[in-house]
């Protein structure tokens, strides 16, 4: 996965590398001054550094962890979609503007995964109005900003940015249709109509990834929050896979 990932593996590792560096500093001192005060102050010391740094870098991930959280991702690399396809073995939804930027990798990953029994998409309608509020964002615009009140040459560049969406969603939508799960009726397309800000994978039912849309950013930018479903208890899992199956069912199919 991206290197930016924050998740309990890479915790472990952080917390045995520096403890491990600061025994080994502490060993020196001992073996050269034999000063068991001064290597006890010194270890605390260093232990006492090591988890502050480590509750600073992994925040997000210790609050995460109570709600079913595995991992917070800084930025998702365009590899790391396709290793999050390659974990569906049943059920793939996917949420998002237009698919267009993971487009070609999951033409790739589909065609060597018979295993996979449905695939659903939920895309924008690019006639939706919404698609101007989602182009605003990215340039930076409140989501409760009066859009007619935008000077001209913004209004201009958000107008390019939603026709070059359009073709972007529809180019998707092209392409999701030549691929055999579409001609077999495995997979299958549909269309909202709001603006959520983020993007969404589902795997098999049992795991979520979360693209959260920071303002002013494009969605391959954004930090990806990754969920398991607790079977215990409902969980923030249950939350985006509530909303998924709402937007679904109000969706209209391509």
């Amino acid at each position: 996965m991206a290197k930016s990932v924050q998740n309990i593996k890479n915790l472990l590792n952080d917390f045995v590398i520096q403890v491990s560096s600061g025994l080994v500093i502490s060993a020196i001192i001992v073996i050269a001054s034999n000063i068991w005060l001064g290597v006890v102050a010194f270890s605390l010391f260093i232990v006492a550094i090591v988890v502050y740094l480590l509750s600073g870098k992994y925040r997000r991930l210790y609050k995460l962890i109570k709600a079913g959280g595995r991992g917070y991702y800084n930025s998702f690399d365009q590899e790391d979609n396709y290793k999050v396809f390659e974990e569906s073995n049943q059920t793939f939804c996917y949420m998002g503007i237009s698919a267009n930027s993971i487009i070609e990798l999951f033409r790739k990953w589909i065609a060597s995964n018979p295993t996979v029994k449905s695939y659903s998409f939920l895309l924008m309608n690019p006639d939706s109005h919404n698609l101007r509020r989602q182009k605003a964002f990215e340039r930076g615009i409140d989501l409760n900003a009066d859009l007619s009140e935008l000077d001209r040459s913004l209004h201009l560049a958000i107008n390019e940015d939603v026709e070059a969406e359009k073709k972007r969603i529809t180019s998707a939508i092209a392409v999701l249709k030549t691929l055999q799960p579409f001609k077999e009726g495995k997979l299958t397309i549909r269309f909202y109509e709001e603006f959520p800000p983020w993007w969404m994978y589902i795997i098999d039912d049992q795991k979520v990834f979360v693209g959260i849309l920071e303002k002013g950013k494009r969605g391959q930018n954004s930090p990806v929050m990754e969920i398991s479903k607790v079977h215990e208890f409902s969980s923030l899992y249950n939350t985006f896979r509530n909303i998924w199956e709402i937007m679904w069912l109000n969706a209209k199919e391509v």
